[in-house]
């Protein structure tokens, strides 16, 4: 005979069994609708011959790792908004607290689901993503720009010999001009931030106008700080080479974000703060999303499969509006980094903390078990 606690593994495996089907589902059809994004967009490219259908193939197995970050989350609502709906309508979650098994213990496997989808989509954004991101915007970069692509790009740090790194926040091609330009130089004995408001380029040398100075002790403190009307920077880097090692912040690890982050301080540039802590707010969002789509499946199980759907496209459509607000908010210093990260988040498990608390009444409404007679029963 069956107990509770032998048939708790069982229902465990039942319920990740009922969510991975519509989880795969969800996978390829956002990775297939991603990539028709990207064919939109490059339509102009491939049409001209500027993107050979060779080069774009690489560049769609390139970004796979990006579209799978983005993907795994999504699809985790998706897999858990129908698979436990499915389980609703026909009665089967009732049956298992009839068993003995908690809201809490009946939802531990979607929990347990999520979080695997949590450390995965971390892993890939962390380990994989970020260097074929780089290997897929390369031929973007080239097809767009071609023989005349600048050697300076808007908003991005870069790393040239001679132990420096550079950012500038806007470039006037025409007029080679550069506009809010840090130069940070890791030279011997003392490290040195050079920041500019303007500054104009030829082949081998920046000249900086209206800027200033710093020097850094050992311990990071600032020794000495002077400002400048004019400086010239020997950059000494024939063409292509700023190209080649231009990174933005979809093509840093974890660890690269912090390093440019520590390097430039206070004067590193918004974004860069918030994307390092999208690093793991984004793989959180599996977690959060079954949070929120695990009593929800309960909400709309009398409506169908169609209401799962549909409440998965709200959802996504509210997440990503506040996504993209907090973010526009954090780059314009309306929001902290942290907070412009983590805001979708923290209101999304919030509310699905609210209507989890809610849900234990409905699960408790199961009709009564009818008795079965005895009479002419065999002995």
């Amino acid at each position: 005979m069956l107990t509770t606690r032998s048939t708790v593994p069982i229902a465990d495996r039942y319920i990740v069994r009922e969510i991975l089907p519509p989880f795969l589902l969800g996978v390829g059809g956002f990775v297939v609708l991603l990539f028709g994004d990207i064919l939109y967009t490059l339509a102009e490219f491939i049409a001209s011959g500027r993107i050979t259908l060779q080069a774009l193939g690489r560049l769609l197995a390139y970004k796979l790792p990006a579209i799978m970050v983005i993907t795994f989350p999504v699809s985790t609502l998706f897999g858990v908004l129908l698979g436990l709906g499915r389980l609703a309508r026909d009665r089967e979650l009732q049956a298992m607290r009839l068993a003995g098994m908690s809201l809490g213990r009946l939802f531990a496997p979607v929990l347990a689901f999520a979080l695997a989808m949590a450390a995965v989509t971390f892993l890939t954004n962390e380990y994989f993503a970020p260097w074929a991101n780089h290997q897929a915007n390369t031929p973007v970069r080239r097809a767009a720009f071609g023989e005349a692509f600048p050697q300076v790009r808007e908003q991005v740090f870069f790393r040239a010999p001679g132990n420096r790194f550079f950012y500038v926040e806007r470039v006037d091609d025409a007029e080679r001009r550069l506009q809010n330009v840090m130069v940070y130089e890791v030279t011997p004995p003392l490290p040195r931030l050079i920041t500019a408001r303007q500054a104009r380029w030829d082949d081998r040398t920046w000249h900086l106008r209206d800027g200033v100075v710093r020097e850094f002790d050992p311990e990071g403190f600032t020794r000495y700080e002077a400002r400048f009307d004019e400086m010239r920077i020997l950059v000494n880097l024939p063409g292509g080479i700023f190209f080649a090692g231009q990174k933005t912040p979809d093509e840093m690890t974890a660890a690269e974000l912090r390093q440019y982050l520590a390097a430039f301080g206070r004067e590193a540039p918004p974004r860069f703060a918030i994307e390092l802590h999208r690093k793991f707010a984004i793989p959180a969002a599996s977690v959060v999303f079954a949070l929120v789509a695990a009593p929800l499946s309960l909400l709309g199980a009398q409506g169908g499969r169609f209401i799962g759907v549909g409440m998965s496209v709200v959802l996504l459509f509210l997440y990503y509006a506040v996504m993209s607000s907090a973010r526009a908010m954090g780059a314009a210093g309306a929001l902290s980094p942290l907070l412009a990260a983590w805001l979708p988040n923290l209101l999304f498990a919030a509310g699905g903390l609210v209507i989890w608390a809610r849900q234990d009444r409905w699960l408790r409404r199961v009709p009564p078990v009818p008795k079965v007679s005895t009479v002419g029963a065999p002995s």
